[in-house]
């Protein structure tokens, strides 16, 4: 696992409209528990930390029932040494480049209704393919509902690769480029074709 790999998606280009109540005053630098004020500073630490807890995650996954409980749990365990709001929903709308991401307002009721989907889907997938069809599903309906401030590319590729597990594979991100990762995850906002063909990619029988 590649550390830039890891916090690709979160640090492209996030924007809170007007003032980000998450962030120091006059700065685009989130609140954090180290309370570093410097971006490239905080950069660095922010990515080293969350990496050594996705590291410690590939050996004890997080055990859970993939319900929005095991997604939070799994985001509070990556950032609780870096941010106050870690495992707890925004309370800001945000956007990413083009992409404006769910109301605040609305995130638990999205969640909810994905995850009983999740929760009806939960059989054994006989085919690689069928695996990484819903997986792409689960990924984008997750992407655009965004229900954390900062840190949901890497807790939601971990519920992921999480919830692969349980059906005897496991997931490499670092077999396709990041760049193809990150045009797919955009595109999955209207398809999740280029999404589906890089966890294709990305799936691994345990």
């Amino acid at each position: 696992m590649e550390n830039k790999k890891d916090n690709f998606f979160d640090k492209y280009e996030l924007y809170a409209f007007g003032n980000s109540i998450y962030c120091y005053e006059g700065s685009t630098v989130l609140k954090n528990k180290l309370n570093i004020t410097d971006q490239e500073e905080f950069f660095k630490a922010e990515s080293e930390l969350a990496f050594a807890g996705l590291l410690e995650l590939q050996i004890n996954p997080i055990k859970g029932n993939f319900d929005k409980k095991h997604l939070y749990a799994i985001h509070k365990f990556l950032f609780d040494p870096i941010y106050d709001f870690a495992g707890q929903t925004r309370r800001e709308d945000i956007s990413k480049g083009n992409t404006k991401f769910c109301v605040w307002e609305y995130i638990d009721d999205q969640l909810d209704e994905l995850f009983v989907k999740i929760k009806q889907r939960q059989k054994d997938f006989r085919l690689k393919s069928e695996l990484a069809d819903f997986l792409a599903y689960v990924l984008a309906e997750l992407n655009i509902i965004h229900p954390f401030r900062e840190g949901n590319g890497r807790a939601i590729r971990e519920f992921v690769r999480e919830y692969a597990l349980s059906f005897g594979f496991d997931i490499d991100w670092s077999k396709v480029d990041k760049t193809q990762l990150m045009d797919a995850m955009i595109e999955s906002v209207f398809d999740s074709k280029s999404l589906k063909a890089c966890l294709l990619i990305c799936l691994e029988r345990k």
